[in-house]
């Protein structure tokens, strides 16, 4: 079984625009057209088993509306959809509410599109509620290549976001915590209880017609020896990073032992979203 910890998708007319304007923005290209469809071609091309669909809300009175779409998707078949919220969202408490009473199983912030710190009191508050809820939190973390003048989500300020909650929960660094800091990150948080997802992290990254090798097995090896399997999670960032071509990086690396990518692929997402293998 293999489940992808951290996806994205529009609705069709809308990734249309929204593809072409973020690859020219990032200077990526994109591996799917951005939809549904498109990333369920790419999952049975993977043998992927279930995609998290992770929206991301960049205005408050989007809010509602991709939340809906959200509990929508969260329907269909070999897809899990988190949930978003704005900082600037001020019924934060009662749509965490509506999301987990409609079967939302946690919620992704992205603090570079939305224009704010992690650690402002703004994310604290609704951090601490979605936890209290007993929904997970995933962020952004580290640099976002399509929006790169300032790094929002720093590890000083995610450790200083951490230290100012109240209730504890299921806190996931997307990107390993930071893309090619990944030593840093090892350093920074080996005493923290959170998770890390390889979105973005393996096979190459294609970016403005250069490539960049992503991690390698030895790296990978130094999380696993500091925070263990059980705190990483297989992810693409699917369209931004190739299913198949994340999986077979995956599959090549020949020193990690079975039990700890089994643990990668599906078994920790397994325990964390609480659903059936």
């Amino acid at each position: 079984m293999i489940i992808d910890f951290h996806t994205h998708t529009f609705p069709d007319e809308l990734a249309k625009k929204t593809i072409p304007y973020l690859e020219s923005k990032a200077g990526f290209v994109a591996r799917t057209d951005g939809t549904i469809k498109g990333l369920k071609k790419s999952m049975e091309e993977a043998n992927i088993d279930i995609s998290i669909l992770l929206p991301v809300v960049t205005s408050p009175k989007q809010t509602l509306k991709i939340n809906d779409c959200a509990i929508e998707n969260n329907k269909l078949d070999g897809f899990i959809s988190f949930g978003g919220i704005h900082p600037d969202f001020e019924d934060y408490k009662n749509e965490l509410k509506r999301l987990k009473d409609n079967g939302i199983k946690g919620i992704k912030l992205h603090p570079d599109y939305q224009n704010t710190f992690i650690d402002d009191l703004k994310y604290i508050n609704i951090v601490n509620e979605a936890f209290r809820l007993g929904l997970v939190v995933i962020i952004h973390s580290g640099i976002d290549y399509g929006s790169t003048e300032v790094i929002r989500a720093t590890p000083e300020r995610i450790k200083n976001l951490l230290n100012n909650l109240e209730y504890k929960g299921t806190f996931i660094l997307a990107h390993m915590g930071y893309t090619f800091k990944w030593d840093m990150i090892i350093d920074e948080f080996k005493d923290y209880d959170v998770y890390f997802d390889l979105a973005l992290c393996l096979g190459v990254l294609k970016m403005n017609d250069k490539y960049y090798p992503l991690m390698d097995e030895k790296t990978l090896i130094k999380f696993i020896n500091t925070f263990g399997s059980e705190k990483i999670l297989f992810a693409t960032d699917s369209p931004w990073m190739g299913q198949k071509e994340s999986i077979d990086m995956f599959n090549s690396f020949k020193n990690i032992s079975q039990k700890d990518k089994d643990n990668i692929l599906y078994k920790n997402a397994i325990k964390i979203l609480e659903i059936k293998g």
